[in-house]
């Protein structure tokens, strides 16, 4: 065998040995970085406001609007029946705000893609504050509106299987809105759905339903809030 062949093949070894050696750290500082270009954070503390109004499906987000009561995609909820179970802001293995059933879920009657649901108060499993929902949660209120080149945030479940169920947050601005949809340049990946579309003072302008996963993207969607869907939201939040 060719001795450069040879040396080339034990260097190349030697990379790759030390990769593992390196463990996650070279790993998650990688994922850092990569994440960084895409303006997007790891949440440190979901115990406050306002990633503890955000909550966990299997494989979605959604989030707090009210008294026992949720926001997510009907694309989402089509899996989910009464009984089943979210998981109010977990972090990965730093504890979460406990796990509830879900007791009722209504779709809202439009094409839109948006679904209210309503929880159980008590949880199946307590969180940082007790068994009560509201108490270990808060809801956001509806901004009164949105522009195009508003600041935005999303925050969400992105890939949570992958990243054990770590809350991530992502910045951009608003790209166009017409009629009940409002798109948007921050980046998403798969389990952003449901995530809330947040204004500079954490108010809900919409509810992300889909994007391409590519950074820039222009085509990120959201259903806008409009005063029609505002008020089909406020008639299924609990009393």
């Amino acid at each position: 065998m060719n001795k450069n062949i040879v040396i080339k093949s034990m260097a190349a070894l030697a990379i790759l040995t030390s990769v593992t050696g390196i463990n996650a750290a070279v790993v998650d500082e990688t994922q850092q970085i990569a994440n960084a270009e895409k303006n997007v954070t790891q949440v440190k503390d979901t115990n406050v406001f306002p990633y503890n109004g955000v909550v966990s499906f299997k494989d979605a987000t959604g989030f707090v609007i009210g008294k026992n009561t949720i926001i997510t995609n009907k694309h989402v909820s089509k899996d989910y029946k009464v009984g089943d179970r979210i998981t109010a802001h977990p972090n990965g293995d730093k504890g979460n705000g406990g796990i509830y059933k879900i007791k009722n879920i209504s779709d809202y009657p439009g094409n839109e893609d948006i679904s209210v649901m309503n929880v159980e108060e008590n949880a199946v499993e307590r969180g940082a504050n007790g068994y009560n929902f509201n108490e270990n949660v808060q809801a956001f209120k509806f901004a009164k509106d949105a522009k195009v080149n508003d600041k935005i945030k999303v925050i969400g479940y992105p890939l949570p299987a992958q990243n054990t169920f770590k809350q991530f947050e992502s910045t951009g601005t608003v790209k166009s809105i017409k009629d009940n949809n409002l798109n948007f340049d921050a980046y998403i990946e798969p389990g952003n759905s449901g995530s809330p579309v947040l204004n500079s003072n954490n108010e809900v302008v919409g509810v992300v339903y889909g994007g391409i996963g590519k950074i820039g993207s222009e085509y990120n969607g959201a259903v806008y809030f409009t005063p029609q869907i505002k008020e089909f939201i406020q008639k299924h939040i609990e009393q």
